[in-house]
């Protein structure tokens, strides 16, 4: 049977978990006396809550609907409603009911009371097979439950309370299953659950149904504060996307790399003689680390270890393109200390400066072609 909603409201979106869960209960002055024991039953922080709770099961399951006749009959007529047979004050208990929002809930308006600001309404639902808990996380879609056991045979499946006239949660909670309702009431002997105080919330992602413990709050900063390892590749991915793989493209353009990369393409072929070097400063940038040089009989190649292999793509310089000469480091705090500096034929404006002992080896593993006077041996033509 499809949601039936009646004379209610224009929709509304639902209060927020943290709103709910501060704001004051809703319900009429003729039940204020009731209040006490709603909000101990769900905050459990008052010395109410501490006495209701020692009080045995059997008294819990005859008070709010496993016997109806256990209680004591006596006329009470609501303004605007016919009359109903509910127990005295003084010798009836209200528990909370918990109601999750779906298209099983059947809402129907039933009569306007005196007050036009409020209006009186049915609730009809399914029984939830467990126990609702504290904030309703033991409920399917479409239930009610008492909060610490199910609704059993014997008791009715319609909540009747009085809301506000401008209130329209009704209509979103059978829209949306991350509705929440929690009731303050009793089972009446005439066929239905009265609710003498109400409260609703909205949870963004509705618990699941099968644990009926309570929901154990988390601060903000708790939440903020709150890592888990297995998500740390992860990050470390995001990172190497958003921050690393930009910022070593940028480094490759400003130090002249791929310029060069375009002027000398790669033509290593695995057989060349590597070894590892020191600080490489190229342009305005400074490798202190990862850069690999590779000599043959042809060429000086020239690559990037695996993580800063990004934007720095090999290349292959012709031995008749390099001249090998003597300088300083320019900048502090090694300004002045001695270095080789390697020119290229096309790109004699670029700065390539080496440690001595690595431009010591590119010139050993020439093979005779180049020197450190600053002049160029003549090297085979390459075709």
């Amino acid at each position: 049977m499809g949601p039936v909603i009646s004379g209610l409201p224009a929709p509304s979106q639902p209060d927020s978990p943290a709103q709910a869960r501060s704001s004051a209960l809703q319900f009429s002055a003729r039940h204020a006396s009731s209040v006490q024991p709603f909000v101990s039953a769900h905050t459990s922080t008052s010395s109410t809550s501490a006495s209701a709770s020692s009080e045995p099961r059997a008294t819990h399951a005859s008070t709010h609907g496993s016997s109806p006749s256990a209680h004591i009959p006596t006329q009470s007529k609501t303004p605007g409603q016919s009359s109903s047979v509910v127990p005295p004050l003084n010798q009836r208990r209200e528990y909370p009911l918990n109601c999750r929002g779906g298209e099983g809930l059947v809402f129907d308006t039933l009569s306007l009371v005196s007050n036009p600001d409020v209006v009186s309404l049915s609730l009809g639902f399914i029984a939830s097979p467990s126990a609702a808990g504290q904030e309703g996380q033991g409920l399917p879609p479409s239930t009610c439950a008492w909060v610490d056991r199910p609704v059993n045979d014997a008791e009715p499946r319609q909540v009747r309370v009085t809301i506000g006239a401008s209130d329209s949660t009704p209509r979103a909670s059978v829209r949306d299953s991350g509705v929440y309702w929690s009731f303050l009431a009793y089972t009446s002997d005439s066929g239905y659950i009265t609710a003498v105080g109400y409260r609703t919330w909205h949870a963004s992602s509705p618990p699941r149904p099968g644990s009926a413990e309570p929901a154990t709050s988390v601060s903000s900063a708790e939440r903020r504060l709150r890592f888990n390892p297995k998500y740390v590749l992860w990050f470390v991915l995001g990172w190497v996307v958003i921050a690393w793989v930009p910022m070593m493209t940028l480094v490759g353009l400003w130090s002249g790399w791929r310029r060069v990369a375009r002027l000398y393409p790669d033509r290593s072929a695995g057989r060349a003689r590597s070894f590892r070097t020191g600080p490489i400063l190229m342009g305005i940038c400074n490798y202190r680390g990862g850069g690999r040089l590779a000599a043959d009989d042809s060429h000086l190649h020239f690559s990037m270890g695996p993580v800063v292999r990004v934007g720095h793509p090999p290349f292959s310089v012709p031995w008749a393109d390099i001249i090998a000469s003597r300088g300083e480091w320019p900048w502090f705090p090694f300004k002045g200390h001695p270095v080789i500096r390697l020119t290229l034929a096309r790109y004699p404006g670029l700065r390539i400066l080496v440690p001595v002992s690595d431009g010591e080896r590119i010139v050993s593993e020439s093979g005779g072609r180049l020197t450190l006077d600053g002049s160029r041996l003549h090297a085979p033509a390459i075709r």
